[in-house]
């Protein structure tokens, strides 16, 4: 079974915790009950991702700042489809989708982007509240009809150039980051990633804390040729979780009674109807705002560029799809099953031969504690 991207925090003292990266070939999950109870940090890149491409650490004090530090390579790599077929991509820190991306609500995010490519890029950290020389959108998408702008474009970063972007982290959420130098091709060339920020006042725990990031993909453009025209969008033959699709999605294994977290982005142009046998879905955030009245779900949709959390108690033992609703999203190149479906395994066995279905409290128990969490955060009330 493929390791998921977890992070763990631990805390050795009062004053001092590390967050581990273990190796993984799968953007995944993020373990954060700790978050927001510690008082520094080192963070350790993941192990299968050359440190040449991407580094992280922090978070270190800087005088009266916190701050998380990354540096994010972008190179012309492939990847490669469900059929063999390899697709011409720009890769954050030499993988699709990039690295996740964490920090804390009110700390510093230091992101240093190197362009090892033949065409420029930049960081848009979608979501996020950020000054606008750090907004990833190049000026010269301003120029025209204003005079007193500079034509010098300063907030890319050039073919074989650099560009930092430091800004708050805030507000908090599951957000996502992009190139905005032609976004509808370089979107299609697998230009995201996830950025979590860690709200300060830590909400409810969880078990697992999993972050799916949704994609769609146009053969034909496999090694050349322009990706992201209208006329196309509804071309895609391929569709991915994280980058991969069934059957090389990862199995999600959980204990009877576990809560897990999805966190689903969609960096495609299609909606996509997520769906999870056997349990229902409290959804929790929008767009990384909490629900100040949770909604329960068994299918749950997400528009281009929309971020949806929700929360399972898994008390169904057995092996249960999570998918797509959408048909044709299950299909590679048209061939079912495949595209954007992985299972997840709720206790020891697959196909339990006894038993009637769930086992003790399910997915609405969460309801209370959770909606308690967001009417706090939001200001409405707190007890």
């Amino acid at each position: 079974m493929t390791t998921l991207l977890t992070q763990r925090l631990f805390r050795f003292s009062a004053c001092l915790a590390v967050l581990f990266l273990p190796p993984a070939a799968w953007t995944g999950a993020i373990e954060s009950k700790a978050m927001g109870h510690y008082s520094g940090a080192v963070v350790r890149p993941p192990q299968d991702i050359p440190t040449d491409l991407f580094e992280a650490s922090g978070p270190t004090h800087e005088g009266d700042r916190i701050v998380w530090q990354y540096k994010i390579v972008v190179t012309e790599s492939e990847l490669r489809l469900a059929n063999g077929l390899p697709y011409k991509v720009f890769a954050y820190g030499g993988r699709v989708p990039g690295p996740t991306l964490v920090a804390r609500e009110g700390d510093w995010v230091r992101i240093k982007l190197i362009n090892r490519t033949s065409e420029p890029h930049t960081i848009h950290s979608h979501g996020l509240f950020v000054p606008q020389r750090m907004d990833g959108v190049p000026n010269d998408h301003f120029s025209m009809g204003h005079p007193d702008d500079s034509s010098e474009v300063t907030d890319v970063a050039q073919p074989g150039g650099t560009f930092t972007y430091e800004y708050i982290a805030r507000p908090s959420g599951t957000h996502w980051y992009h190139c905005h130098v032609s976004t509808n091709e370089h979107l299609n060339r697998g230009m995201s990633g996830a950025l979590i920020i860690f709200p300060r006042k830590p909400e409810p725990t969880v078990d697992q804390d999993i972050v799916l990031l949704l994609q769609e993909w146009d053969s034909r453009f496999s090694r050349q040729g322009q990706p992201g025209n209208p006329r196309d969008i509804y071309h895609a033959d391929f569709f991915t979780i994280n980058g991969k699709s069934y059957p090389d999605t990862p199995l999600i294994t959980a204990r009877i009674g576990e809560v897990l977290r999805f966190r689903i982005i969609n960096a495609g142009g299609q909606l996509h109807a997520i769906h999870l046998h056997g349990h229902t879905m409290l959804v929790t955030h929008k767009d990384g705002i909490p629900l100040p009245e949770p909604i329960e779900m068994d299918t749950v949709p997400v528009a281009p560029g929309e971020r949806m959390d929700f929360l399972v108690r898994v008390n169904n033992p057995g092996e249960w799809p999570l998918h797509c609703h959408i048909a044709a999203h299950l299909t590679n190149a048209g061939v079912y099953p495949g595209g954007e479906m992985l299972h997840v395994l709720v206790g020891d066995s697959a196909h339990p031969s006894e038993g009637d279905g769930p086992m003790g409290p399910g997915t609405e128990s969460l309801r209370r504690v959770w909606r308690q969490s967001a009417r706090c955060r939001l200001g409405i009330e707190c007890r």
